[in-house]
């Protein structure tokens, strides 16, 4: 065999490889890049904000165009320095499509922060055919806790989908009263399978 044709071949196998592996290393988590729009208002394509009616003056939930960490835009959570001192997690959330249960997956993303004494979090809930069990729950905080000022920070966790998982939710957020008067930013999530 020619050195050329060997050469090919190895790039074809090599090709091959790659792209066998692509269907196991699939984003489930569509759009957390954040770069689509909804149709309704202006904000990420199917991300929804937690707000809370009696402290929403205090919260800022922001689609943001200027701090992206890939592509065009992140989203971002800032809490004012004057929210009232009640505990409360403000998070954009998501649910997953096309998961299996008994599958473990890595859950991925991006997070910058501001003034934040207490870490900003991604985390995969997966509830009850009732949505009023979670049955299982996974956490980037404990591993990589993104605290303090910091530029852009990978962070992951592995989980697996239980047995009576109807839904998996991701959400990503930051807490109060600890995190009065910080800010945090979220890009590129992605929820791939792992063998």
């Amino acid at each position: 065999m020619k050195r050329a044709d060997l050469s090919l071949v190895i790039v074809w196998i090599v090709v091959m490889m790659l792209l066998g592996g692509c269907s196991k290393c699939e984003n489930l988590l569509l759009g957390g890049g954040f770069e689509q729009q909804s149709e309704l208002q202006k904000s990420p394509a199917g991300w929804f904000a937690t707000e809370v009616s009696h402290t929403k003056e205090f919260v800022t939930f922001e689609w943001d165009d200027e701090k992206a960490h890939g592509g065009e835009c992140s989203v971002s959570i800032a809490i004012d320095a004057d929210h009232p001192e009640e505990r409360i997690c403000y998070n954009w959330t998501k649910p997953v499509q096309g998961f299996r249960v008994g599958a473990s997956y890595e859950l991925s993303g991006w997070i910058r922060s501001e003034n934040l004494p207490d870490a900003a979090w991604i985390v995969a809930q997966c509830w009850d055919e009732s949505r009023s069990e979670m049955v299982g729950f996974a956490t980037t905080q404990k591993d990589y806790p993104v605290t303090g000022t910091s530029d852009w920070v990978q962070v992951g966790t592995v989980f697996t989908v239980p047995e009576g998982t109807a839904e998996v939710i991701i959400r990503v957020g930051i807490c109060t009263p600890e995190n009065r008067g910080g800010r945090a930013w979220f890009d590129d999530l992605a929820v791939r399978e792992v063998q």
